[in-house]
């Protein structure tokens, strides 16, 4: 929990090792955090639980940051379940995994370019040197605003929504941009975990915040539409 401010933290701890007596196990943290269902649903808890949920000292980022670290990076879970699985919690969100995903085109396949401005995922010239600013933690909760033609990934996503993030009881309606990458990934052998590392691994070594990124060593450079074609989604974009 080393993302939380140091007085959050102490208190989230100390009111879990004040229930011990009222009917916690000797592993209280983990048994408040897996009791929730799905990693989805707890990462919400984090923040929103009556008693332990630490409010606005941490944000959306955070929460599925310490997932994360939960589930991949130290695997600390003791459940096998669907709502625990590798494909069980969005992606962390943060600049390094928003830079790639938007200059290599995965957003712009998604949603075009007034899409993303409506929903102040794009901010126009609030960005160092005048440049076009990405609040990429704008964009959780929007919808694809195209058709998306893979009917296995539709069924995944379905699959995704229902069994894994548990987030809902019937069949999605529309796609939520942050959750692709689960659909996408179901029954891989990567997860968003692992999903999430190689954006940062992208992002702090080739694709890092600047007009003159390292794109001819990246390993992305093939697919990436700012280096193949439209220069400017590097050079006018920061975050």
């Amino acid at each position: 929990m080393v993302f939380i401010d140091g007085v959050c933290h102490c208190a989230f701890f100390l009111l879990l090792e004040k229930d011990l007596g009222e009917g916690f196990s000797s592993q209280p943290v983990i048994e408040h955090i897996e009791k929730f269902g799905s990693s989805e649903k707890a990462s919400k808890e984090i923040k929103k639980h009556d008693r332990y949920g630490l409010g606005t000292a941490i944000g959306d980022k955070a929460c599925h940051l310490f997932i994360k670290w939960y589930i991949h990076t130290f695997s600390l879970c003791t459940q096998k379940t669907d709502g625990w699985s590798r494909w069980s919690y969005e992606v962390p969100f943060d600049s390094n995994a928003g830079r790639g995903l938007f200059r290599t085109g995965f957003f712009l396949s998604l949603a075009n370019m007034r899409d993303y401005e409506n929903w102040n995922v794009v901010q126009k010239r609030k960005g160092k040197g005048n440049t076009h600013y990405l609040r990429v933690t704008n964009v959780r909760g929007k919808k694809v605003q195209v058709t998306i033609k893979d009917e296995e990934v539709i069924k995944n996503y379905e699959i995704v929504v229902l069994n894994h993030l548990k987030i809902k009881r019937r069949k999605p309606s529309a796609i939520e941009i942050q959750r692709l990458p689960n659909a996408i990934l179901l029954n891989s052998k990567f997860g968003i975990g692992d999903f999430d590392d190689g954006l940062i691994y992208i992002g702090t070594r080739f694709c890092t915040n600047k007009d003159n990124p390292n794109c001819p060593e990246c390993y992305l450079n093939q697919i990436c539409k700012g280096f193949q074609k439209y220069r400017y989604l590097i050079t006018d974009y920061t975050t």
